[in-house]
């Protein structure tokens, strides 16, 4: 029998490798070839005393501490960012914050905001009863361009618990998608792809017809496959 692979670590996503992502527009479709993006990870070593300093003041609840480590190494990073080909649009599917910006970047979903309409107007009304009521959040992650985050809350009984927060979404968002920093790490880390398209990122292609068409990712490889 063949040695199973070790198990990936969130921290070797962002070896010096050649990872790849397999895309489709349709998911279901068993007529469509999958369209090989090369992609870049990028993970940024904390360097702002004032920005660590920040996150420790928030995180006074026990079950932000995971979440409080890691701003302690690490500044953020950006996950999937297409490279080839040239004309994938190059934004990262997923982007952690810099500690220093988690403040403002929240504070554009408050109402008044800029991206307070992302509640507000939100069909599903529970999510305003969620981020509108006395327990306090932050936004520390953008999909995509935006508004589509990840959210976690710093008191209360959804503290530390990881939430996706974007308009009209098609699926319960009330529900966290890890219960724990850590978790979310892991979860990422064990099927980068799987998580990509649970939080509803896509790889934008522009295409001959002057449209750009969204395509969601599949499979993820550490290297390109041979």
């Amino acid at each position: 029998m063949a040695d199973k692979l070790p198990k990936r670590t969130f921290t070797d996503l962002f070896n010096d490798q050649l990872p790849v992502l397999h895309i489709k527009f349709d998911v279901k479709s068993t007529e469509e070839s999958p369209i090989t993006v090369i992609i870049q990870n990028k993970l940024y070593k904390q360097s702002n005393a004032k920005g660590s300093a920040y996150v420790n003041s928030i995180c006074a609840h026990e079950k932000l501490k995971e979440f409080a480590d890691f701003y302690q190494a690490y500044d953020g990073f950006e996950l999937a960012t297409p490279v080839e080909p040239k004309s994938a649009v190059k934004v990262p599917l997923l982007k952690q914050l810099a500690a220093s910006t988690i403040k403002s970047y929240t504070e554009q979903y408050l109402p008044g905001g800029k991206f307070g309409w992302t509640i507000q107007h939100n069909a599903q009304s529970t999510i305003k009863s969620l981020y509108h009521g006395t327990d306090k959040w932050i936004v520390f992650a953008q999909i995509d361009d935006g508004p589509a985050c990840l959210t976690t809350f710093l008191e209360g009984e959804n503290a530390g618990n990881i939430f996706i927060l974007m308009p009209e979404p098609r699926f319960n968002v009330l529900k966290p998608i890890a219960k724990g920093f850590n978790a979310f790490l892991d979860r990422i880390a064990k099927d980068p792809a799987a998580f990509l398209k649970l939080i509803r990122a896509s790889v934008r292609i522009n295409k001959d017809d002057g449209f750009r068409y969204g395509y969601v990712p599949i499979e993820y490889f550490d290297n390109v496959p041979q």
